[in-house]
């Protein structure tokens, strides 16, 4: 699920988007969602030699995505120095991304959608370009268009599994944050005075002996429980013990079921160590995104989803085996 939805602009008269771009923002902003443009304005320079002039274009559509990875792309029909928008997308599709949306438009020469429509569909053919996920539509359309394509967007970004992706992403950034400023000297240098400073002291000790009374107050009842009473415990008092200390009991219990032994050693691999994936989900998720980017890699992608994948299968056998 994102917070961001990141729009290339490929128009010569860039300032004719400008009604366009605000419908979109405040579109996406009804859900939450932030719209940020990067605009490429094909205009050539006085006397600019018209291979040159593409060459410098070319040059800033990959720049920008160097800088970027686009949730929309929108592009022109009609360009200078005989250059179409039907160039741009091409050079897109070939050299930096074959799915993302490619919305193209134009007025129309002479101004009619029909002219319009049926000047882009020859450059499509021409360019080769059908089936390659351009939508084509008149300059007038195109905000229907593109608030189309943003309303299915909305729809996968309201799913289930895209919420619980922004919450840890966002809760992750959130911790990892918090533990770098509570580690930077500077944050403590706010607070000079010495009896203010006391009192942040006695409140930090205060939340740690809440705590340690509540952990405390735990134990001494779980301390006169058997196995029974245990799981009762557990079915009233959900919130009583963490996940954590859970997944622990799980696999305490299959350890001791002879049949079920292979499942507790694949949890081990699933809740043990700083190599498990509960160690992976914790130093990412208190890490900040900047500092992950020195650790982060294709290959750790792909580990992290074939561990995910060997844990929730053994979760689903031990369920069938139950």
């Amino acid at each position: 699920m994102k917070l961001t939805y990141n729009v290339l602009c490929v128009d010569d008269e860039i300032s004719l988007l400008e009604e366009t771009k605000s419908d979109l923002c405040t579109f996406n902003s009804n859900v939450g969602i932030e719209t940020n443009y990067k605009d490429i304005e094909v205009k050539p320079g006085s006397r600019e030699d018209p291979e040159f002039f593409w060459l410098r274009i070319s040059a800033e559509i990959e720049k920008a995505f160097k800088e970027n990875v686009y949730d929309m792309i929108l592009v022109d029909l009609h360009m200078p120095l005989d250059v179409s928008g039907a160039d741009v997308i091409e050079a897109i599709r070939n050299f930096h991304t074959v799915y993302r949306p490619i919305i193209f438009y134009s007025a129309g020469n002479p101004e009619t959608d029909d002219k319009a429509l049926e000047q882009l569909n020859t450059a499509i053919i021409d360019a080769n370009l059908l089936g390659k996920g351009v939508f084509i539509t008149s300059r007038g359309g195109l905000t229907d268009q593109a608030k189309g394509i943003f309303n299915e967007m909305h729809e996968e970004e309201h799913k289930v599994n895209r919420v619980r992706g922004l919450l840890m992403d966002s809760v992750s950034e959130l911790d990892a944050s918090i533990v770098e400023l509570v580690e930077d000297a500077r944050l403590w240098e706010l607070v000079t005075d010495g009896a203010k400073r006391h009192e942040i002291v006695t409140a930090f000790r205060g939340h740690l002996k809440e705590d340690c009374d509540a952990a405390n107050a735990l134990l001494a009842s779980i301390k006169r429980l058997d196995a029974n009473a245990i799981q009762d415990f557990i079915k009233t008092n959900p919130k009583g013990i963490g996940t954590y200390r859970k997944g622990y009991l799980l696999r305490a219990i299959l350890k001791q079921a002879e049949d079920f032994k292979p499942f507790a050693e694949v949890l081990k691999g699933g809740i043990v160590g700083e190599n498990s994936l509960n160690g992976v989900r914790n130093i990412y998720g208190h890490t900040t995104a900047k500092e992950l980017k020195n650790i982060h890699s294709k290959e750790k992608c792909i580990e992290i989803r074939k561990e995910s994948r060997r844990q929730l299968e053994n979760i689903i056998n031990i369920r069938k085996k139950l």
